[in-house]
């Protein structure tokens, strides 16, 4: 297997492997083991290729830690805020509605007033829906 060969099927595999990870480090190795690639197709010997491969991955890796977080949203849960109808409660407060084709149980958020029949998600306790009253 030539030195060109080698490269580019470890750039291969990485790059494969990535899809697995996502983490992008394993895509930052496979394109340093390509620049190595390359540096082999243009004839310069393995020393060379291996320092082209090294300043590569330590070039991309600082890049990946400097990087900033990506941030979630705060509320992501698109249940939040949806409306649920309450047919009937329960004299300690609790009640079962039906939503997205399940039962699931309810509690009222503390201090809301009553026990209104129309409501909307305000949070999810485990399997346990708190709700407001719709406004």
């Amino acid at each position: 297997m030539t030195q060109l060969t080698f490269w580019f099927v470890l750039a291969s595999v990485l790059v494969g492997l990535e899809l697995f990870t996502g983490t992008f480090y394993l895509l930052v190795f496979g394109a340093a083991a390509g620049a190595a690639g390359f540096t082999a197709f243009y004839g310069y010997p393995l020393a060379a290729q291996g320092v082209v491969a090294a300043v590569f991955a330590l070039f991309g890796v600082t890049w990946l830690r400097r990087r900033p977080a990506t941030s979630k949203p705060a509320d992501d849960n698109l249940d939040l805020g949806q409306r649920v109808t309450v047919s009937t409660w329960r004299d300690d407060g609790t009640a079962r509605v039906s939503y997205r084709g399940a039962e699931w149980d309810a509690h009222l958020l503390e201090g809301e007033p009553g026990q209104p029949q129309h409501c909307v998600i305000h949070e999810i306790r485990g399997n346990t829906l708190i709700l407001s009253a719709q406004k």
